[in-house]
């Protein structure tokens, strides 16, 4: 079966109806948003920097901004709001904007009998959340930081908070393929006991191509360098020889940005036995600017790891 994708063709003479205007939209809509969100990025494009304007009101510059689903969010005048009104407390408080589409009275056409609007008016919506409140339609401009009385005392727009468009397309989408190479853990003294650096016999050997241990076994992990403008983990390779079983582990790491605390989620976890092996797995997760990727491998018994590999959209 053949999927394709279909689009208005018009011809002299040909009767047109109200569907085919609205097929023609919705092609020239879905492909510029597909393009927004796979060849560039979403955030903030230009402007909708938020500024404080007194002790408890706060004004947000005009400007652009892309969702995740590739749709444009303008704001077309500098916007003031008043954060008096929300919940009292020192709580922190993000502003956010998002896609929104409505009708307008004044586009409201009734003739001949029938009666319809003729234009969807596209705008932005501005809000004021809790972080646990937070909409993934939301782009987040900032987090808004009140005293105990309800007074603004900092507005951050740091890239922690904020996440910026990518204008420029990256080159580097795709599988990522490298040799394993792990980072031996030194032992750290806590409390007078040490922790880790376990002997020689149990550490990884790593050459120019693989990372080998002997009969004793191994442990080690290695950090995936996530490529600029990648939103998507979709899948992982690992490539190797076992004498007995290795336990491989993928994680998410970093910063997470909508809990604002540091990151450590498991993705996936493989045990693979005797034999040469080439374990393709279907993985999938989002990723932002703040987001890395960790493998671990344990092995119990003599083995060699190729490679890791990661494809990223």
């Amino acid at each position: 079966m053949i999927m394709a994708v279909k689009r208005m063709n018009y011809f002299t003479h040909q009767l047109l109806h109200e569907q085919d205007f609205k097929d023609e939209q919705a092609y020239h809509l879905e492909m510029r948003r597909r393009h927004n969100r796979t060849f560039h990025s979403w955030g903030v494009v230009e402007g909708l920097e938020v500024h404080q304007h007194g002790e408890r009101e706060i004004t947000i510059d005009a400007g652009m901004a892309i969702d995740r689903e590739g749709r444009e969010i303008f704001l077309h005048e500098k916007t003031t709001r008043d954060l008096g009104s929300f919940s009292h407390g020192s709580d922190d408080v993000f502003i956010t904007i998002r896609y929104r589409e409505e009708m307008d009275e004044n586009d409201h056409l009734s003739a001949g009998g029938v009666a319809g609007y003729t234009r969807v008016t596209e705008s932005a919506e501005v809000h004021e959340r809790h972080h646990d409140s937070l909409e993934e339609t939301e782009l987040v401009l900032a987090r808004v930081r009140r005293g105990e009385h309800g007074h603004i005392t900092d507005v951050d727009m740091s890239p922690s908070i904020r996440k910026a468009a990518k204008t420029e397309p990256s080159s580097v989408l795709g599988w990522m393929r490298l040799p394993f190479k792990p980072v031996r853990l030194a032992g750290v003294r806590i409390g007078g006991q040490l922790a880790g650096g376990e002997s020689a016999e149990h550490d990884f050997i790593v050459d120019e191509a693989t990372a080998y241990c002997g009969e004793h076994g191994a442990r080690g992990s290695m950090q995936i360098p996530v490529p600029p403008g990648a939103t998507h983990i979709s899948g992982f390779r690992v490539a190797g020889t076992a004498g007995a079983e290795v336990v491989v582990r993928l994680f998410r790491t970093g910063w997470n940005l909508r809990e604002s605390k540091g990151e450590l989620t498991q993705l996936l976890e493989e045990k693979l036995k005797d034999g040469s092996f080439h374990k393709d797995v279907h993985v999938s997760s989002s990723l932002d600017e703040s987001h890395a990727l960790a493998v671990s491998i344990r092995a119990e018994g003599e083995a060699k790891i190729w490679l890791v590999a990661a494809k990223f959209e």
